[in-house]
């Protein structure tokens, strides 16, 4: 079911292709869905919907009860062992407990939503809306347990079909909308709740054949109070894990929602969307790398885990840095080219946090690691330490600055997180950055910033957004073909490293 024969570079070459091939057809089509969206609400409509969805987000933690972790956890572990009775099990556990809190979530958010529309977002508008998207918990548990489950088992190409033929889905529904000129906040909701439809029938036909009717078809499902008591203890760590992260990556949205007006917070969502670019180059490998390591820690293959922390800290923490400046010295010609004149402002939110943004990629690296050695009550402590800090960072700066500021909170956030994530993995798996590669990087992307700043930025005046869009495309890419001659010994270094891992 894992290949368990291939070595750690095959892996990471072979799945990765299907990771990032998907993932850079996907993300395009995220964009086209939010870019129409945008170019149809008005501001504050944008962030009724968004801001829905980011309620959900939160509520999801609650309505997963940690399962989803719990697969990829567990099940490398089963596999490796071939008890597939075990992998049915956790499955169905999965699966029940979801349906199970999912009812008790619908029931809320449907009768309920007159009260929420009016006391918490402030508008009836988003009354429909959120009995529309309220349906979306009762078939989001299976798109969950089967997601998880693609990844606990390294099936790279199925888990990203499934997440193509989800964008895919939305994106022919919205424009649908647009074309037929229906757009309405509504009809937009229900595009959300439609893909998950087809989606079902998709999955689910690709996990019988490939999976179920081979593996599974014959297993009996265990009740054992063993089993049961392994999965649930480390499922409510998970719960507490998972709810106190999600409560801290929503929490500055949620905020502002509730002490901002609506276009503040319709800045903020697109802002938001602008920053989670340069997440197209990391992702990917971490949807990947959990599973590996949970596989690699079962078989105490600790070295393993440290070489690759350097290998991945030293390379990406450079291509960050790229992506970071880049997204400074365009933010708001990025908003405007994504998004139109109105959203401008999320250009302006994007500067006060994107420098920081490098933090982030330090500690997902970290608390992949505290996921990969089964030590998840250290992520426990560090969210809860980070959530306070957050909240009252926030409190004050929404409150006396302006929404910008939320974005500088959460950056610090990421800085805390991050020192706090090494302190709690101490000197066993401690890398040492490169710091002449480092203060090379810097020093070359600012020059070029220097000359952006100078000489192009002038240049997008009187250039209309697809012109933008060309322009920003072109910078783009030279950009990047000089990164790539500027660290063009690393680059051959870094494909030499992989190799090497042909031996593990």
């Amino acid at each position: 079911m894992i290949d368990q024969h291939s070595s750690l570079s095959e892996k990471f070459i072979k799945k990765g292709f299907w990771l990032y091939l998907f993932s850079f057809i996907i993300a395009p089509i995220g964009y086209i869905v939010k870019i129409i969206i945008s170019w149809e609400l008005t501001v504050s409509e944008v962030w009724i919907l968004y801001g829905i969805i980011s309620l959900i987000t939160m509520i999801s933690a609650y309505n997963d009860l940690g399962m989803s972790e719990s697969l990829k956890h567990f099940i490398p572990q089963f596999v490796t062992e071939k008890r597939y009775d075990k992998v049915k099990s956790i499955l169905f556990y999965a699966l029940f407990a979801q349906i199970i809190t999912s009812l008790f979530i619908v029931s809320f958010f449907y009768f309920w939503a007159d009260y929420i529309a009016n006391n918490y977002f402030k508008t009836i508008e988003a009354k429909e809306s959120l009995k529309i998207l309220a349906f979306f918990f009762l078939w989001v548990n299976i798109f969950q347990t089967t997601s998880s489950f693609y990844v606990a088992v390294q099936d790279t190409f199925i888990q990203k079909i499934s997440d193509f033929t989800r964008m895919f889905f939305i994106m022919l529904f919205v424009l649908f909308i647009f074309f037929w000129d229906l757009s309405s906040l509504a009809n937009y909701s229900y595009s959300w709740l439609i893909w998950l439809y087809i989606w079902i029938i998709l999955s689910l036909s690709l996990f019988y054949k490939k999976y179920y009717s081979k593996y599974f078809i014959s297993e009996k499902i265990i009740i054992e109070k063993k089993l049961i008591k392994q999965i649930s203890k480390y499922a409510i760590l998970v719960v507490v894990w998972a709810s106190a992260w999600t409560l801290l990556s929503q929490m500055d949205m949620q905020m502002i929602i509730y002490i901002l007006w609506t276009t503040d917070a319709g800045y903020y969502t697109n802002y938001l969307s602008i920053i989670s670019i340069p997440f197209l180059i990391i992702t990917p490998i971490f949807w990947l790398l959990f599973p590996v390591f949970s596989e690699m820690h079962a078989k105490w293959e600790h070295k393993k885990i440290k070489l690759v922390k350097q290998l991945f800290t030293k390379n990406f923490l450079i291509i960050w840095i790229a992506f970071n400046i880049l997204l400074f010295v365009f933010a708001e010609i990025v908003a405007f080219t994504l998004f139109g004149e109105k959203f401008i402002n999320s250009g302006t939110i994007l500067r006060y946090s994107v420098l920081f943004l490098v933090f982030n990629i330090l500690l997902q690296i970290n608390f992949n690691i505290i996921s990969w050695i089964w030590e998840v009550h250290k992520r426990v402590k560090i969210i809860f330490i980070a959530v306070v800090f957050n909240f009252i960072t926030n409190l004050i700066f929404i409150n006396l600055i302006w929404v910008a500021w939320a974005a500088l909170a959460t950056a610090f956030g990421w800085i805390l997180i991050w020192i706090l994530s090494e302190i709690f993995l101490g000197k066993k798996y401690f890398v040492w950055f490169d710091y002449k590669l480092l203060a090379k990087n810097i020093f070359f992307m600012w020059l070029l910033w220097f000359i952006s700043f100078q000489y192009l930025i002038p240049l997008f005046e009187w250039l209309s957004r697809l012109k933008s869009f060309g322009f920003l495309f072109i910078i783009w890419i030279i950009w990047f073909i000089l990164f790539s001659i500027i660290n063009k010994k690393e680059v051959k270094m870094f494909i030499w490293e992989i190799k090497k891992l042909k031996r593990w």
